[in-house]
């Protein structure tokens, strides 16, 4: 990240807005550890890179799930950062799983993530004991997200959005001023567009995701026929 970015979103950080969101978000954290067993649904996105580290400020032993999409979708050298950067931001309790699925196919499609972690892992979770997921769901990403979370719409269990009401400036502030690792696909995303407004972790050349914008044959071009 370039100097000016990285002062803007120091600035940012300081001022009111900000630091009320924040404030709002550790207070929705308190309460969901206080009435539910709850795990960290992390992705190793931005959104959920700032959220893991307010709630393990709160709960440094919290179960941290993630979901590996396989190396069709995800290239190793990103999956593996995503992981170290887990783990550098305090993860202790780092839960991963994947499916033979992926393995199987070129670029399978979201059926397997529906199956093998909806239908799957969350339910497995459930009988351990667990009923609230904390989710990095932020209401400005989309129409759809924002009336989710105006339904309070949940998938298998309960889910709580610490960063419902947060902008894209809060994510990347708080990242900053937080000094938070962070993977490089976002720089070089926001060097290619301009900004880092709309940068985002998608899975890779995933037809999901087209209506994206997606840049990843301009950067990860080499990935293409994994």
């Amino acid at each position: 990240m370039d100097e000016l970015w990285r002062e803007t979103f120091l600035n940012y950080a300081g001022t009111p807005t900000h630091k009320d969101r924040v404030n709002h978000a550790k207070e929705n954290i308190r309460k969901a550890l206080e009435e539910d067993r709850c795990y960290v649904s992390y992705s190793g996105g931005k959104d959920s890179t700032a959220m893991l580290h307010l709630v393990l400020e709160q709960c440094p032993n919290i179960l941290v799930v993630h979901w590996d999409y396989g190396p069709g979708f995800m290239p190793r050298e990103i999956e593996e950062a995503i992981i170290a950067n887990a783990r550098a931001i305090g993860a202790r309790n780092l839960s991963i799983h994947t499916s033979e699925k992926y393995q199987e196919f070129h670029r399978p499609d979201f059926a397997v993530f529906a199956r093998e972690y909806i239908g799957r892992v969350l339910p497995r979770l459930r009988s351990r004991g667990y009923s609230c997921s904390f989710v990095g769901l932020r209401a400005e990403e989309s129409c759809k997200r924002k009336q989710r979370i105006k339904r309070h719409e949940f998938i298998v269990m309960r889910e709580a959005w610490p960063l419902a009401n947060w902008t894209w400036l809060d994510v990347w502030a708080y990242i900053v001023k937080n000094d938070l690792p962070y993977l490089s696909h976002y720089d070089q995303m926001a060097e290619l567009m301009g900004s880092y407004r709309d940068v985002r972790l998608c899975t890779l050349f995933d037809p999901q995701f087209a209506h994206l914008g997606s840049v990843d044959n301009f950067l990860y071009w080499r990935f293409r026929n994994a």
